[in-house]
């Protein structure tokens, strides 16, 4: 990886919001890849279980991130999330979590993609999602 790429890689990388929960990219490639996050006592609802807030959001970034690998040096691609359907399936409230996301298709602007999230103590879908996304190119001139 060249240190260009390095750079650009850690710009895209640089998501304050994402930092503040804990989460970690843990795969990246071309169409998918895979965030953790360790669930901690501000993760939690009053209920004790996992906010379904936080769940939104690894599914988003989960969703988001496989569709705009940086495939070349020059990229500086984002996505902007245009609509995503969330399906709470069971609880989570201790341990490992782990967000699947894949691109499913879509094109140069738009892209589609799914993403699963699943309670790692257990192996348990806590949450699936799917959205579409907006591409766009930070080195573009507009």
């Amino acid at each position: 990886m060249t240190e260009r790429r390095k750079a650009q890689e850690a710009a895209t990388l640089d998501n304050p919001f994402i930092e503040l929960i804990g989460a970690r990219l843990t795969e990246w490639e071309q169409g998918r890849c895979a965030w953790t996050l360790d669930v901690q006592p501000q993760h939690l609802n009053t209920q004790g279980s996992l906010h379904g807030g936080v769940m939104a959001t690894l599914l988003d970034v989960a969703c988001g991130y496989s569709g705009f690998y940086l495939a070349t040096d020059d990229s500086q691609a984002r996505a902007a999330t245009i609509s995503l359907t969330i399906h709470y399936m069971a609880k989570a409230s201790q341990g490992k979590l782990l967000a699947r996301g894949q691109r499913t298709g879509g094109g140069r602007r738009i892209f589609f993609a799914e993403a699963e999230l699943i309670d790692c103590s257990n192996d348990t879908v806590v949450a699936t999602a799917s959205g579409s996304f907006r591409l766009s190119d930070l080195s573009e001139k507009r």
